[in-house]
């Protein structure tokens, strides 16, 4: 694994109210890393999230992202942050009057990106996610599984470093959330770092990755696990990083 993109030194976070949200948390999230934060219902995994996103600030500590303290980033340089983080959530969040192609085009249009960028960068997302012959569609006209994959590939269309996702798989049927893991898992094996919160326990158990677990605000657990399970090491046997073909889209 390479250098640390995120770093958590002893962060805290109190709500308005006094609520705590997370409390003296350290951990450390290095390059190329595969990472699963769980927990219960208020344990902290979004407040965890959410300071990662520079929604709010810290109370307490420093927090790291790729060696530098956003804790003291101005508001003016968050745009660039959060371009440089891909943010895959439960609901999806596509723009439901936009169509497959445009809704992945949205993320390079905020950046600046030219015409041309987009007609090459696009159709290469959306053929890595399996949803090459649906760029027309709109979001109505898909499965709640294609959904997500426009989802992952509007999140990935940059190549971003950190690829955060909050539940990915909360809406979706069992098989369709083995789809949507084994891309992601594609994506991390291409070098982004990847984190996944999820209440989904027969699915990190099944993976076998570095597991945080936070507890009423406290990191409580943080576990590298040892060996892969069969049927991943099989994926990741057959899988080439550089393949840009489809995968079967659930």
């Amino acid at each position: 694994m390479g250098s640390p993109v995120v770093e958590f030194d002893h962060v805290t976070k109190i709500y308005d109210d006094g609520t705590v949200g997370l409390e003296n948390a350290t951990t450390a999230i290095r390059q190329g890393e595969f990472v699963f934060l769980v927990g219960p219902t208020g344990c902290g995994k979004s407040t965890f999230i959410r300071l990662l996103m520079k929604e709010f600030e810290a109370t307490e500590g420093t927090l790291m992202i790729a060696g530098r303290d956003i804790t003291k980033l101005s508001r003016d340089r968050i745009p660039f942050l959060r371009r440089n983080i891909g943010a895959v959530f439960q609901d999806f969040k596509l723009l439901p009057n936009r169509t497959v192609y445009d809704n992945v085009a949205y993320s390079l249009l905020v950046t600046g990106a030219s015409r041309a960028e987009i007609r090459q960068k696009v159709p290469h997302s959306l053929r890595l996610v399996g949803l090459s012959t649906k760029l027309h569609n709109y979001p109505d006209q898909l499965s709640g599984g294609e959904q997500q994959r426009v989802s992952i590939a509007r999140a990935f269309v940059n190549h971003p470093p950190l690829m955060i996702c909050d539940e990915p798989t909360g809406n979706l049927d069992p098989e369709t959330s083995l789809g949507i893991m084994q891309l992601i898992y594609r994506i991390n094996r291409t070098g982004t770092t990847v984190l996944v919160a999820t209440h989904d326990k027969g699915m990190v158990d099944r993976m076998k990755r570095r597991v945080i677990e936070l507890k009423d605000g406290h990191l409580v657990r943080d576990e590298r696990a040892a060996g892969y399970t069969s049927e991943f090491n099989a994926y990741a046997a057959d899988l080439d990083p550089t393949n840009e073909g489809e995968l079967r889209a659930s």
